[in-house]
């Protein structure tokens, strides 16, 4: 399968994304942007990447997401869905986000 290929992985939508173990969110202290950091490196985020991953939390449905993101920039979710879907498929090939199909309590 090509990196294409797999970029386009459909998610089911009650899967529920989170950030890898280890993986952790912050604002870079320099930048004041949100980054990534994870053991191999830094991934630098724009704004929308970084409302997506605090949503990863392992209790928001990726559908639940897609509509919590629709609703806050009155965007299609039928669009936001490909763009949300493809975002967090790249980071999983990273291993920086993690699917389960079950609530985490």
């Amino acid at each position: 399968m090509s990196a294409e290929q797999s970029d386009n992985y459909i998610l089911a939508q009650n899967v529920r994304p989170r950030l890898a173990a280890k993986a952790r969110m912050q604002i870079d202290q320099l930048t004041g942007e949100p980054v990534v950091l994870y053991p191999e490196g830094v991934l630098l985020l724009n704004a929308t990447g970084a409302e997506i991953l605090r949503l990863c939390d392992g209790q928001h449905t990726f559908l639940a997401i897609v509509r919590e993101l629709a609703h806050r920039y009155n965007v299609s979710p039928e669009v936001l869905q490909r763009e949300v879907n493809t975002y967090l498929v790249r980071l999983h090939k990273r291993s920086l986000v993690e699917f389960s199909s079950e609530e985490k309590t």
